[in-house]
């Protein structure tokens, strides 16, 4: 219960964020407004059948792509409110999100924030925090890959990624949130302090952050 009145409110927060400032607004990801998000939102969590079938050949593929753009056609605030909705209780991809602190949310969420004029970072709820730093310990070992010995350290600990290559040592500092974008290799974040020796710095400029 306790669980799903968290996931509930980041994703109303969303929905929220996503009907004020309607499917033409910015989002921080190369060449993709709100609308894109959320159609690749509830494509993952509604119909990844369709994301999969519009790739493919033939008719199955045309069906596909055919029924993706019969949905972009919905008004905005009903697309919205399949995204409030949620993913359901039998999707898998709701218990993936479940066990991962909701980390796609609360990175989306952002991509679509700090677009926009004048943003300013979030002070997220003491549980929501414990979500994005629970995020980062299950995304920073796949989205990373960098040739030094990194660890993440927020309020509420810290995370020790090691390399077999490690050239250096690196210590990068932040708020959960921030640093659960900073690992999934974004940009807009605020208040994340990196401190290194000089090769673990290149070797960090010339790693990768994301997936």
């Amino acid at each position: 219960m306790h669980t799903d009145a968290l996931q509930h409110d980041e994703r109303e927060a969303f929905a929220r964020t996503f009907l004020i400032l309607g499917p033409a607004a910015p989002t921080i990801l190369p060449g993709w407004d709100a609308a894109e998000l959320l159609e690749h939102l509830l494509g993952r969590e509604r119909a990844p059948h369709l994301v999969v079938g519009a790739r493919l050949p033939g008719p199955l593929g045309r069906r596909a792509a055919a029924a993706r753009a019969a949905e972009r056609q919905q008004p905005w605030e009903r697309r919205v409110g399949a995204f409030r909705d949620g993913p359901g209780r039998l999707s898998p991809v709701g218990r993936i999100d479940a066990l991962s602190g909701q980390g796609e949310l609360l990175i989306h969420h952002e991509d679509l924030r700090r677009a926009q004029p004048g943003w300013t970072p979030r002070r997220l709820p003491a549980e929501t925090a414990a979500d994005a730093w629970r995020a980062v310990g299950l995304m920073a070992p796949l989205a990373m890959s960098v040739r030094a010995e990194v660890t993440l350290v927020s309020p509420l600990g810290g995370r020790r990624l090691r390399s077999r290559r490690a050239v250096g040592s690196l210590r990068v500092h932040g708020d959960p949130l921030e640093l659960l974008l900073w690992v999934s290799g974004r940009d807009e974040v605020a208040g994340v302090r990196i401190h290194g020796d000089q090769a673990a710095l290149q070797a960090l400029q010339e790693g990768r952050r994301g997936l």
